[in-house]
């Protein structure tokens, strides 16, 4: 939960508001003017980062009884995928350095600023971008543990499989863009049916014992 509300927080309500698309001058005018904001917003970022890792390592241990093998490399692709966005973040926060005045800066007039400033948010999505794929693999083989491992129900693994699909729509970013609308409603679907089959009913223990003895 706290991975979809960071992200939806910092997305929509800081980022999207503080962002101009195509307008360098009013985009650093809104950083200046709510830099505490903007601020916030790489913190919630990060907030998002490292609960998004602790997910995924969680998700690692429960489903590695269903299969050792996959789960690890679901494992790395979640976390590599972790590590790409975490990075692109970034070029996020970079603007407030271009932007606050700092002598060495002088040799650029304040227009150049303003689109470097710009031309460093968009690099921020587009590298976030990149690590969806990675999250879409990654999702989709846990799916896929959820969907025969015994101890929880199929449909969330389908679900997981279906909102990984999408995901991997950003091998070809334009795509992926145009079916995000889409693409994030199927993903909040799965993961919100997850957590709340998580926390109300849980796993079914003994077949998750039972499996994991299996594995050893």
């Amino acid at each position: 939960m706290i991975v979809i509300a960071a992200g939806i927080i910092a997305q929509m309500f800081i980022s999207g508001r503080i962002v101009v698309n195509g307008d360098a001058a009013a985009t650093a005018a809104n950083i200046l003017t709510h830099k505490n904001l903007f601020q916030l917003g790489f913190t919630i970022y990060l907030i998002e980062m490292t609960s998004q890792i602790a997910m995924t390592v969680f998700l690692y241990v429960l489903l590695k009884p269903a299969s050792r093998s996959i789960s690890l490399l679901a494992l790395f692709f979640g976390l590599t995928g972790c590590i790409i966005k975490t990075l692109s973040r970034l070029f996020y926060i970079a603007p407030l350095l271009v932007l606050g005045g700092v002598p060495y800066l002088n040799v650029f007039n304040a227009e150049q600023l303003q689109a470097l400033a710009l031309l460093l948010l968009n690099v921020n999505d587009r590298a976030a971008g990149i690590a969806l794929p990675f999250f879409g693999i990654s999702t989709f083989m846990n799916g896929y543990l959820i969907f025969q491992s015994a101890f929880l129900p199929r449909f969330l693994g389908i679900l997981s499989m279906l909102g990984g699909l999408g995901w991997l729509t950003f091998l070809y970013p334009p795509l992926g863009n145009q079916l995000f609308p889409y693409i994030a409603a199927l993903a909040l679907i799965g993961s919100v049916s997850q957590i709340l089959w998580l926390l109300i009913r849980g796993v079914d223990t003994e077949q998750w014992i039972r499996r994991a003895a299996a594995s050893t």
